[in-house]
């Protein structure tokens, strides 16, 4: 590892910077490898979020400079950021900084999901084919959310703020920057408040986020925003669902027409995953057949289009995939000792840009045209009287508090942090206050 490559990985670490918007993989890991090309995944195709558009409107140098010490730190050549050629007035600037910074250029992308899949990008920003149950990195490659680089690009200063969307249900809808552990009540009533009855919310986007009801949880590092709705919309109540009650289901209605299989953003890149074979397990209660058609969902990305628009039937292709990979990892089994890890390479499916999916056909499919509003940039400062700072933000092992009862900490101290040999980043302080609350689960700091 460079010196260059060691520092900048010492300073993302030191921040506590995390992929944003995603599961929160410590980015100060990506720091310390080695490629040729570093992509900017700005096509934010989770319908109705709007925060990376905001940041590369308001914000555009500081994520270029991210980009550039990224770049420097693993030795890429090239620097490619990868938006949706919809965001005719982002695109034009981002150009403009691309031509004044070295080997950086501007890719735009249909509007298509799920085109944020750092999968898709590579192959669209490269040609090259991510190999199956691989990363980037093995074709050359390191992905950055626009989030995770404009808070790069600060560090080592503490990630103590994050950049959310709150839309739906709300009188506001609104995109702005909040510190992190306000609860998603407060994000709501600075958007107005509600205007549905007996609301719940997909907290990370419709497709691929989880469905909650308690407003009072923390936001953490990794949040992109949520999406309000009523309880008893369609969309609410089937990503509620539980495993019985879509396996029970899925086993009398599936009629295997694969059109979950064939509209797979992973197969399409020619990735051994077919979601409608890992339906069939429903009929069978186990022994090999079992267990083999489990393995066509170990390359599942988790996007639920198929789920949420290929399957005619409204059934849950994406949840059996999910469920089927937790089974076999309590077997220890996964892709690389897997009945399907031929090793041979992948080939992209001959038709695949004819079955890109529109997100505005999938907004529609969704039951959330009524739902789909602007969501403005609000720069307003807000002050919050408490904050929960959760001890796990990241993958990884989750940090063991610092602080005690009583103790006075500044806006940016560290609350939380783990040893250096464990994959995972410190959790800072946002705001000046006293430390009131302390176990292995959050710090709660009042100012």
């Amino acid at each position: 590892m460079s010196e260059t490559s060691a520092e900048f990985s010492r300073n993302l670490r030191a921040a506590g910077v995390v992929g944003a918007g995603g599961a929160g993989f410590p980015s100060y890991v990506k720091a310390q490898g080695k490629a040729e090309f570093a992509l900017v995944n700005a096509a934010e195709c989770e319908p109705l979020l709007k925060k990376d558009q905001k940041i590369l409107e308001y914000f555009p140098e500081q994520v270029f400079d991210g980009l550039e010490l990224l770049m420097a730190a693993v030795g890429a050549s090239m620097g490619i950021v990868g938006i949706k050629k919809k965001h005719e007035k982002i695109i034009p600037r981002l150009k403009e900084i691309a031509k004044s910074r070295k080997n950086i250029s501007v890719l735009e992308m249909g509007d298509y999901y799920p085109a944020g899949d750092e999968q898709c990008l590579v192959y669209e920003a490269t040609g090259r084919i991510v190999p199956p149950g691989g990363i980037p990195l093995e074709v050359g490659c390191v992905v950055a959310n626009v989030e995770t680089l404009y808070n790069a690009a600060l560090a080592p200063r503490p990630v103590t703020e994050t950049f959310i969307t709150v839309n739906g249900g709300v009188k506001k809808p609104a995109t702005f920057r909040v510190p992190v552990g306000i609860t998603w009540r407060e994000a709501v009533e600075l958007c107005g408040g509600f205007t549905v009855k007996d609301p719940a919310y997909i907290d990370g986007g419709p497709m691929m986020g989880k469905v909650q009801t308690d407003f009072d949880l923390p936001v953490v590092k990794a949040s992109a925003g949520i999406i309000v709705l009523p309880k008893t919309h369609p969309l609410i109540v089937k990503k509620a669902q539980s495993r019985p009650v879509f396996t029970r289901v899925g086993r009398s209605a599936c009629d295997q027409c694969s059109f979950c299989t064939e509209f797979c953003p992973r197969y399409l890149l020619g990735h051994n995953v077919q979601p409608h074979r890992v339906m069939r397990t429903m009929l069978f209660a186990g022994g090999p057949e079992h267990k083999l058609h489990s393995q066509y969902g170990l390359l599942c990305c988790e996007c639920s289009l198929c789920s949420l628009y290929s399957c005619p039937e409204g059934l849950h292709p994406r949840e059996a995939c999910v469920s089927a990979k937790g089974d076999l990892r309590e077997q220890k089994v996964g892709f690389k000792n897997s009945q399907l890890n031929t090793g041979k390479k992948p080939e992209v499916h001959p038709v695949r840009d004819f079955r890109k999916v529109p997100v505005s056909k999938l907004v529609r499919r969704l039951g959330l045209d009524e739902y789909n509003k602007a969501a403005p940039w609000n720069d307003a400062v807000y002050k919050p009287g408490k904050v929960k700072i959760l001890m796990s933000q990241h993958i990884g092992a989750p940090c063991v508090p610092a602080v005690k009862e009583g103790q006075r900490v500044e806006k940016g101290a560290v609350v939380g942090d783990l040893p250096a040999d464990k994959l995972g980043c410190p959790v800072h302080a946002s705001i000046a206050g006293t430390v009131r609350k302390v176990n292995d689960r959050y710090v709660e700091i009042y100012a």
